[in-house]
């Protein structure tokens, strides 16, 4: 599910080409005041970023020239930050309002790690049930329910992007639904060649857990998922705790409450408010296939990373398993401060000093953010091992592995910011490095070089103004 996290990060840090502006151009008449009401009219003045507002300028026709001679300003970035300040001018009353739910936001953001937890108090139950660890479905669902949900998500915000909402949801819920069987045929196939009947449940379920609680976060309803799978978790923990309960009792609840929370989830997705610009995905995704199919990459690539590293211990290694929970919890964290630094990155953009000072002080913050992303991620697995060793089953290999948690934790957090510059090609070179590497080395030996290579190609983008613009 971090996974799903992950990309969705870098989604909503994209920008695409928007609906075409007509600016007006008649004598006596303001083309800026104009070119702010036709945005506000288009768009609802719903922007991830500068740069989308700038992509959706030049989609427009509005070149550099085009800023000179119809709206006195030097180049279509400064066009685009008059129109930024009108609208906020517009929008001045509603200031304190938004403050309030930025800061609602941080809070979610931070809180979504505890969401991607909620499915590992099944896993005993599972493993109970099985006559044999299913390794293989639980490695197979989860790459394709990780790199499923990245891309529909990406697809969907590149809709977004263009304002057309409804076309998102309709697009996520038939995503969502084609994911699942998917999943079952997959799990169909593995069950016929010997993985276990139970690999035949597994597969579709787990992946319908990853779909759903993807799309309901898209929408911000994560009170829905966590009111929906308690009866699941509920269950999970009471097998658990008791004992003797039959894991049969567990999963049959597991299955039902995913069903329910799935079905809610495409519920929700198809009902979306408005009509939309009913453009269409290919045009939505004009010249984006590309950038597209790095995006699977890159999200394939981390998924295998993190999922081969665990597929040994799912034989009964519960101690390690319980040590890559903290990178789960963390995740939330991660999300929130990537989106804080690019915040923080275009408000310097409006400070004094040279693009010299600018650089610094962005690799001060980039520095700061991972070492807090870390922190949180070694504080999870600080209790994580107090637990274990208080239970008497801590080893050398669950220490391993919440060590290379905590490194995972701010490796993802260069991962967004990578993704937010449009970095998606130098981000699948530097995990195909540390998945090449991680065949002759640890998993902490893999994320230590991730990590040191994700900075390393990051360096040619970091201080360049027109990534935060």
């Amino acid at each position: 599910m971090s996974g799903a996290l992950v990309a969705r990060g870098w989604a909503e840090e994209d920008t695409v080409a928007l609906p075409v502006l007509e600016p007006g151009t008649e004598p006596g008449t303001d083309p800026l005041a104009e070119l702010v009401d036709e945005v506000q009219a288009r768009n609802g003045a719903r922007f991830v970023d500068g740069l989308q507002l700038a992509a959706l300028l030049e989609a427009a026709g509005v070149t550099d020239r085009a800023a000179r001679d119809r709206f006195g300003y030097d180049n279509a970035f400064e066009l685009a930050d008059a129109v930024r300040a009108r609208l906020a001018e517009a929008a001045g009353a509603d200031e304190p309002s938004a403050h309030r739910r930025t800061r609602a936001g941080g809070v979610r953001e931070i809180l979504h790690g505890g969401l991607y937890l909620l499915p590992s108090a099944l896993f005993p139950a599972v493993l109970a049930a099985s006559p044999r660890p299913p390794v293989l479905p639980i490695v197979a669902a989860g790459l394709l329910g990780w790199v499923w949900a990245g891309a529909m998500t990406w697809l969907a915000h590149q809709h977004v992007n263009a304002g057309d909402e409804p076309a998102a949801g309709r697009f996520l819920a038939r995503a969502s639904v084609t994911g699942v069987a998917v999943a079952a045929a997959l799990g169909a196939a593995l069950a016929a060649t010997g993985a276990g009947a139970i690999a035949a449940a597994l597969v579709p379920a787990v992946a319908a857990y990853q779909l759903a609680a993807t799309v309901l976060l898209f929408y911000r309803d994560e009170g829905w998922l966590v009111t929906l799978m308690s009866p699941a978790v509920v269950a999970g923990g009471g097998f658990m705790l008791a004992g003797r309960w039959s894991p049969v009792a567990a999963i049959l609840p597991a299955l039902a409450c995913v069903a329910i929370t799935f079905g809610v989830a495409v519920s929700r997705a198809r009902r979306v408010p408005g009509t939309g610009s009913r453009r269409g995905l290919r045009a939505a995704m004009a010249g984006r296939w590309g950038t597209f199919a790095l995006v699977v990459c890159s999200t394939a690539l981390l998924a295998a990373l993190v999922l081969l590293a665990q597929a040994p211990y799912l034989t009964g290694r519960l101690d390690v398993l319980i040590a890559t929970l903290p990178l789960a919890v963390s995740m939330g964290f991660v999300e929130w401060r990537a989106r804080r630094f690019g915040e923080r990155a275009r408000d310097l953009l409006h400070g004094d000093g040279g693009p010299g000072r600018l650089r610094l002080r962005l690799w001060r913050f980039l520095a700061t953010d991972v070492v807090a992303c870390a922190l949180v991620a070694a504080v999870a697995s600080a209790v994580a091992l107090a637990l274990l060793r208080r239970a008497g089953q801590l080893t050398p290999a669950a220490e391993a592995m919440a060590a290379a948690s905590v490194v995972l934790a701010g490796a993802c957090l260069l991962v967004f910011v990578l993704a937010a510059h449009g970095g998606h090609g130098r981000l699948c070179v530097a995990l195909a490095i540390a998945l090449a590497a991680h065949a002759a080395v640890p998993f902490l030996g893999s994320t230590v070089l991730l990590l040191g290579v994700l900075a390393l190609v990051l360096a040619p983008s970091l201080g360049r103004v027109r990534q935060y613009r």
